[in-house]
């Protein structure tokens, strides 16, 4: 089921018409909104020109989100790898002794 929920960026009204429940898209139009604010406080460029900053912003934090992910899925197969060797070794070791 798709949601129309209406959201204001930059002071401008959109439809956006979407899966996602109104609280995230209003919280995702908020984010926006918010970084273009900022990049027009920062400088004196024109709303255009802020909307790209803003947008490069986004997509700054977007792939360092993906690398952080990328970096802790790895550290949990390591993580995953060495649970499984420690239990191997565990096992092994309740086999020698039940051996004696």
């Amino acid at each position: 089921m798709l949601n129309r929920v209406v959201v204001t960026i930059d002071g401008k009204d959109y439809t956006v018409v979407a899966e996602e429940n109104e609280e995230y898209i209003k919280k995702a139009a908020a984010l926006v909104s918010g970084n273009i604010a900022e990049v027009k406080k920062q400088s004196r460029l024109g709303t255009l020109d802020c909307t790209v900053l803003a947008a490069m912003n986004i997509a700054d934090l977007y792939y360092k989100a993906l690398d952080a992910s990328d970096g802790l899925r790895g550290q949990i197969r390591s993580y995953a790898e060495e649970n499984a060797a420690l239990r191997a070794e565990i096992a092994k070791l309740k086999k020698a002794a039940a051996a004696k």
